[in-house]
């Protein structure tokens, strides 16, 4: 009997804590939080304003878009970009009942027939050029023993003199072989106070088939922004004077979201910078490296090639080679520069 009662506490015991996993599971997709009236599902809104949209469920990422009209979303932030300008809803867009909703406010923001100049103001001025790996740290060794740092450096410093003959102001992380930690990479960012970070790598795969040009960002759903953000409020200040830590936090959030916007941006522009100029290029995907993960900037993660491919080494040892895939990096940022430029004139 006695083993009877023990392993009834024991049901009732496991039975509360699926309970209590589902309320907190609630809380994050539940009931919305907020007056319902303030919000309006997310088919409607399309349906009434002739838009189509797409959710990621992986990082919370809502797109909506249409000829014109390119809007991002994430889902409980209050954090929104249209047209690649950033603005802060009242209200979060949330998930219940199986239905995503957004906040009526959406609708007076983005079409309103005043309306607020959204415009991202953002100008590329400095860009950290950072050549991966050096020093005691060879990277990938080629299939014919060549190492990927020499590789990297070598296409950085051609990288530079691209972009200086465009007018930039481009900075080496390292300008010979030397090693550098991951931290002291994207400090060098943030003591040039960039615009901008590249970072260059050769690929290897033990499959030696594999080929071609890969571009990475960061995806979101690999690093807390928030969390992100309370840490740097707590070490870094906006201004002179010392802010309110929730006031910090708020600045730190907008901009990490907005870096990931931008470099979701020049990773696309990449892409296709890479691939008019005939490069076999994948599509852009998302990573959590260190550098991505941690960098005070928009910045996006190049693969120029498989130092493992035979044939596709000896392409990437040749100077001329490795002088058009700094082409390519050059033009995909001035592209998005002028985009960007254009957006805010318009």
């Amino acid at each position: 009997m006695d083993g009877i009662i023990l392993l009834m506490k024991k049901l009732i015991l496991v039975m509360f804590l699926i309970l209590m996993a589902a309320c907190e599971t609630t809380t994050y997709r539940g009931a919305i939080r907020s007056r319902p009236q303030e919000f309006i599902s997310i088919d409607d809104f399309c349906n009434k304003h002739n838009l189509q949209y797409s959710f990621n469920a992986f990082d919370d990422v809502i797109k909506i878009f249409s000829i014109g009209n390119d809007i991002r979303l994430v889902l409980n932030s209050n954090i929104a970009y249209f047209n690649g300008a950033t603005f802060t809803l009242k209200n979060t867009p949330q998930y219940s009942s199986g239905k995503l909703f957004v906040p009526q406010e959406l609708e007076k923001i983005v079409f309103a027939k005043e309306q607020v100049n959204l415009r991202t103001a953002f100008t590329i001025k400095t860009i950290v050029i950072d050549a991966g790996h050096g020093g005691k740290d060879p990277g990938a060794i080629s299939c014919r023993g060549y190492p990927e740092k020499d590789i990297n450096l070598k296409i950085a410093k051609y990288l530079k003199e691209e972009l200086k003959q465009r007018g930039y102001n481009a900075i080496l992380t390292r300008s010979k072989d030397v090693f550098l930690t991951l931290q002291q990479r994207v400090d060098i960012a943030k003591k040039h106070n960039a615009d901008i970070f590249i970072s260059i790598h050769g690929n290897s795969n033990r499959s030696r088939g594999f080929r071609g040009t890969e571009i990475y960002y960061l995806s979101p759903a690999r690093f807390d922004s928030q969390a992100r953000a309370l840490k740097l409020a707590k070490e870094e200040n906006f201004y002179s004077y010392k802010l309110s830590p929730d006031a910090e936090a708020i600045l730190w959030d907008i901009v990490l979201t907005k870096n990931y916007s931008l470099s979701v941006d020049l990773s696309r522009s990449l892409y296709f910078s890479f691939k008019s100029l005939g490069f076999k290029v994948e599509s852009p995907k998302r990573a959590p490296y260190y550098v991505l993960r941690l960098a005070y900037v928009p910045a996006v993660l190049v693969e120029t090639g498989y130092l493992s491919n035979r044939y596709e080494e000896r392409f990437l040892r040749n100077d001329s080679y490795q002088m058009q895939i700094a082409e390519a990096i050059a033009l995909g940022i001035v592209s998005m520069d002028n985009e960007y430029d254009s957006l805010a004139r318009r």
